[in-house]
C-alpha cells in the first residue's frame, strides 16, 4: 500500500505587534502548515528605541513579541520574555528585547541572533525581520509637516491635515529570506495591526511589492476591529482594504470581517482611549470575498503584572483561536 504525504502549506503572516501576535498564537496549533512570520523593522519607542540609539542594534520588541507567540515552551519561559522591568537601572525595559540585543551582538547578525532565540524558546516556524537595513520611518502630511520615527507618528495626529506619503529615511532593502518566503507562500496574511506602523513599514520596503507580485499565494486581510484616533479614526473594512491594496499594487482574495458585537464594557473603555468612530463597520457586505467570521474575543484584558506597557495597548482584540481557525480554513 502506497501512503501519500500531502505536502504542508506555507502560511506567511506580515505585520508587527500585537496583530501578528494574535495571529501566531492562534496558528502555531495547526501541525498541517508551515508559518513564517514576516516582521516589521522600524519600531523606535520604550525599550525598543532605547537598545537601538545606545547599542545600535535592530529593533528587537515585535519580534520577540512573534517568538513568544510561537514559542512551544511553558508559560514561565514565555512570561521571561515579557517581563518588563519596573525600577532600577533597567526600569522600562523588556528582558526579551535585551536578550535578543545580546544575541545579535554575539551572532554577528540579527537574523543569527534570532535563529539562537527561536531555538532557546522552540518556536513552531520562523520570524523573519522584513529588513536588516536601518529603518526610519517617516512621514509627510499634506501641508508639508515631516514627522520622523515609529513613535513620533504613532503618538501624533496625521489624519486631521492628511497623509502625503510614507517613506523610509534612506533605502530599505527587502531581506532575501523575507523575499523568498513571500514568493514561496500559499496564504499570505496581511494584518491585523497598526496601519501607518505595523504594516505600512513592511509595504514600503523596497521589493516588497515585487515578492507580493510574484508570489502565487493567495492573500487574505483580517480586517481591524477598531480604529486608532488621529490615524484611522471612522474608517470602514473597505477602507482598509482599499489602502492596502494600493500599497502593495494587487487585489487580495479574501477579507475577514467580525461578526460579534463588543461587550458595553469593552465599548466604553475604548471610546475612553480614542473616543468616537472607533470601531470598524463591515462596509462589504456585497463583496463576494468577505467571510464573516466570530473572531472578537470577550476576554476584558486587565492589568498584567510583567508588561505595564502592554496593559495599554488594547481593550478589544481578535481571539487568536477562532482568527486561525477561520484563516486556516481557506487554506
Amino acid at each position: 500500500m502506497i501512503f501519500l504525504i500531502k505536502p504542508m502549506k506555507k502560511v506567511v503572516t506580515i505585520g508587527g505587534g500585537t496583530g501578528s501576535y494574535t495571529v501566531l498564537r492562534g496558528l502555531k496549533h495547526f501541525d498541517d502548515i508551515l508559518i513564517s512570520a514576516i516582521v516589521s523593522m522600524a519600531d523606535d519607542g520604550g525599550s525598543t528605541g532605547a537598545l537601538r540609539d545606545e547599542l545600535g542594534v535592530l529593533p528587537p520588541g515585535d519580534v520577540r513579541q512573534c517568538l513568544v507567540a510561537l514559542s512551544l515552551h511553558d508559560e514561565v519561559v514565555r512570561k521571561l520574555m515579557k517581563y518588563r522591568f519596573e525600577e532600577g537601572s533597567l526600569k522600562g525595559h523588556n528582558f526579551g528585547n535585551i536578550l535578543l540585543a545580546g544575541l545579535e551582538k554575539t551572532a554577528g547578525s540579527f537574523v543569527k541572533g534570532i535563529e539562537i532565540a527561536s531555538d532557546i524558546l522552540k518556536i513552531k516556524g520562523r520570524v523573519i525581520p522584513v529588513t536588516e537595513d536601518v529603518a526610519n520611518l517617516l512621514v509627510v502630511l499634506k501641508d508639508g509637516t515631516e514627522l520622523l520615527g515609529q513613535n513620533n507618528i504613532n503618538h501624533s495626529d496625521i489624519q486631521s491635515v492628511g497623509v502625503k506619503e510614507v517613506l523610509f529615511q534612506g533605502a530599505v532593502e527587502i531581506n532575501e529570506l523575507a523575499k523568498k518566503a513571500i514568493i514561496e507562500a500559499d496564504l499570505i496574511v496581511l494584518g491585523p495591526g497598526n496601519f501607518y506602523c505595523s504594516l505600512m513599514p513592511n509595504f514600503i520596503v523596497d521589493g516588497f511589492k515585487e515578492a507580493i507580485e510574484e508570489s502565487k499565494a493567495k492573500l487574505v486581510v483580517p480586517v481591524n476591529l477598531t480604529n486608532k484616533k488621529g490615524h484611522t479614526l471612522f474608517f470602514n473594512a473597505s477602507d482598509y482594504v482599499r489602502e492596502i491594496e494600493n500599497m502593495i499594487g494587487k487585489k487580495v482574495d479574501y477579507v475577514i470581517c467580525n461578526n460579534e458585537t463588543p461587550s458595553d464594557e469593552q465599548i466604553d473603555m475604548y471610546k475612553v482611549k480614542e473616543g468616537d468612530g472607533v470601531l470598524v463597520t463591515n462596509d462589504m457586505a456585497d463583496d463576494k470575498r468577505v467571510i464573516l467570521a466570530p473572531v472578537l474575543s470577550h476576554e476584558i484584558f486587565t492589568a498584567s503584572d510583567y508588561d505595564s506597557v502592554a496593559n495599554a495597548r488594547s481593550f478589544i482584540r481578535h481571539d487568536s483561536k477562532k482568527l486561525a481557525e477561520a484563516l486556516h480554513n481557506l487554506i
